[in-house]
């Protein structure tokens, strides 16, 4: 009962994502669009979510960021996931001085504040995509090396690895056969957790105005932009914020049930 409810649910989730993204593809409102006329309008049906100080449709902007934010956030993991898998491996079958090596450099990037590294990055580079993802990324990649050397250590130390080796198997090829598989398997569960969280640093950072630059719509810019006005327009501030906590919501949900079916 308990498996048929979860996929009844993951059914539902699916499906109710398929909706949404067609209707992101046959809504063709333009996000950048401004009219002044109609500033701060209430939600009708022409502006379901009503309009911004600008006149611009909160519910197209809402629309348009959806795909921009998490294509960041998953190339950020995506870069973070392969470039810490590559230094964890080097840790593992390196000799114990690299060894030792890379995990303090490892150690060191762990101690820095995750955010406070893609402010940083986003700062010197002047804001936009390439330096949120470069920021993510950088602040990401630890936890998969750490993660990918433990997992190397402890398949290495196992007897069907000595037995692959006696067996005259190659080094790379016990690498890429019986211990590659395991660490994907957890690397997937945790680049998912991480794409959540990345999500919501990018908001973070252009709510601080050191994301997307304006006019690209992007959810904390949004709520930045509103927040003179929230005593005219609560549902217009409202509507990104709601937007973020339920994908990342969604996206937490996923890497927990990635993580329970290991």
């Amino acid at each position: 009962m308990v498996a048929d409810s979860q996929r009844h649910l993951w059914v539902i989730g699916g499906t109710a994502m398929m909706s949404f993204t067609s209707l992101i593809a046959v809504w063709g409102r333009d996000p950048l669009h401004q009219d002044l006329v109609f500033a701060l309008a209430s939600p009708s049906l022409a502006f379901p979510l009503g309009t911004d100080h600008l006149g611009r449709d909160v519910f197209a902007r809402l629309i348009y960021a959806l795909p921009r934010s998490i294509g960041i956030a998953t190339a950020a993991m995506a870069t973070a996931t392969v470039f810490g898998t590559l230094v964890g491996l080097i840790a593992a079958t390196s000799n114990r001085f690299v060894d030792s090596l890379l995990m303090r450099l490892t150690d060191l990037a762990l101690a820095f504040p995750g955010l406070l590294l893609a402010m940083l990055m986003a700062g010197l580079m002047g804001g936009g995509a390439l330096p949120v993802l470069l920021g993510i990324a950088l602040s990401q990649w630890p936890q998969f090396a750490r993660m990918t050397r433990s997992i190397t250590v402890t398949v290495l130390t196992e007897a069907h690895i000595e037995a692959s080796r006696l067996a005259g198997l190659a080094e790379w090829r016990i690498l890429l056969r019986q211990v590659m598989p395991r660490i994907l398997s957890q690397t997937m569960a945790l680049a998912t957790l991480g794409v959540g969280g990345a999500v919501l640093t990018i908001s973070s950072l252009g709510f601080l105005g050191l994301g997307l630059q304006p006019p690209t719509p992007e959810w904390g810019a949004m709520i930045t932009e509103l927040l003179p006005h929230i005593d005219v327009a609560p549902i217009q501030i409202a509507a990104p914020c709601i937007a973020l906590f339920l994908t990342v919501l969604a996206f937490m949900a996923a890497g927990r049930r990635i993580t329970e079916q290991k």
